[in-house]
């Protein structure tokens, strides 16, 4: 019964996100600019940018300077599909429409300030009259910024990466509960690091976006570039393995929790990532993302003699992840690596 009634449950969210698609279709359907002008350029990519905001140690930025640029589709049409084994009544596999939820009132990404729920200020837009606002996942992340106390731009500073997962088309929760996310981290107080919080519109994290976005950190702020760490969790967890696959050579360590399984499997990135530290954990009662495929993507790396830790959450299902980012021994053994000249080695201040 129980699977009964979740079936229904999704084809209820399948039809409502779909029937939001044909509204928007309709609405703009002469219009296929997306709200961002500069093509993307990787030797152009820090020319044209919004400036940052002035800043000070302890501020929380939100940086929306990579959301004029316009990246390659990853489709042939203004929308995205899933691809998974649960299909909806009524599509065909890898038929499901994406609502595209930052049209709506209280969620566009693109605000000035950090901030959701009753602190929320909604932007406004100026753009031009070919632009259809569905094709806004072509264009780069804007993202949360937190600055330690102890900043200075006379030290080079640890950077965090957190890729968020999916999103709640219908409200500003799961907004609300990354803020949470953030403010759970545990911070060395010894070691104090620079956190970013990329925003996704499309269902996969894209790669360049993280690359351009860690440079466009890197321009701001003192960054030490050794010592760059990926995270994520549910749809981040998958992204963290997707985005260390392209650029293994960025990042000293990454974190995936929970990594989901669609829309394609993350098994074959295991020969990219094998020379990375890896922490990964899953909840072994999770109906959301398959453990059963991250605990073979874990069994993979070993028989790689990769340096990896799997953890399995036991009765945990697809939540948990604020007791693994709390926890000192998780986040003190993930900045324990650095990156120097591409070999990954103990950092110093490991604890």
């Amino acid at each position: 019964m129980k699977k009964i009634l979740a079936l229904k449950n999704i084809i209820i969210l399948f039809n409502s996100i779909f029937l939001i698609s044909q509204e928007n279709l309709i609405n703009y359907k002469d219009k296929q600019c997306p709200p961002c002008e500069i093509i993307y350029s990787e030797k152009e990519i820090n020319k044209k940018l919004e400036k940052w905001p002035e800043f000070r140690g302890g501020d929380l930025l939100k940086i929306n300077s990579l959301t004029n640029i316009q990246y390659k589709r990853s489709s042939s049409s203004q929308y995205l599909y899933y691809e998974d084994k649960i299909v909806p009544e009524g599509f065909e596999k890898g038929k499901g429409l994406i609502g595209s939820w930052w049209t709506s009132p209280g969620l566009d990404p693109w605000s000035a300030k950090p901030f959701w729920g009753s602190n929320y200020e909604q932007p406004t837009h100026s753009f031009k009259d070919c632009v259809n606002d569905n094709l806004r996942w072509m264009c780069g992340y804007s993202y949360v910024v937190d600055i330690p106390n102890e900043y200075s731009h006379k030290k080079k500073f640890p950077l965090i990466i957190y890729l968020h997962g999916s999103v709640y088309y219908d409200s500003d929760k799961s907004f609300i509960s990354r803020e949470k996310t953030r403010e759970i981290f545990f911070r060395p107080y010894d070691d104090p690091y620079i956190f970013v919080a990329p925003i996704r519109l499309e269902i996969d994290w894209d790669p360049k976006k993280i690359k351009d976005l860690i440079e466009n950190v890197k321009e701001n702020l003192s960054v030490d570039i050794s010592r760059i760490y990926l995270t994520g969790l549910s749809m981040g967890g998958r992204g963290t393995f997707i985005v260390a696959a392209e650029y293994p050579n960025l990042f000293a360590a990454i974190m995936p929790l929970s990594p989901h399984h669609g829309p394609h499997d993350y098994l074959p990135l295991a020969q990219k990532i094998k020379d990375l530290p890896i922490w990964m954990s899953h909840g072994d009662i999770d109906r959301v993302s398959s453990y059963s495929q991250a605990k073979k993507m874990a069994d993979t790396l070993k028989l790689m003699n990769a340096n990896i830790k799997f953890r399995t959450e036991k009765n945990v299902g697809h939540w948990g992840w604020n007791n693994i980012y709390s926890d000192s021994v998780a986040i003190n053994w993930l900045m324990s690596w650095r990156n120097n000249d591409n070999k990954i080695i103990i950092n110093s201040l490991s604890k």
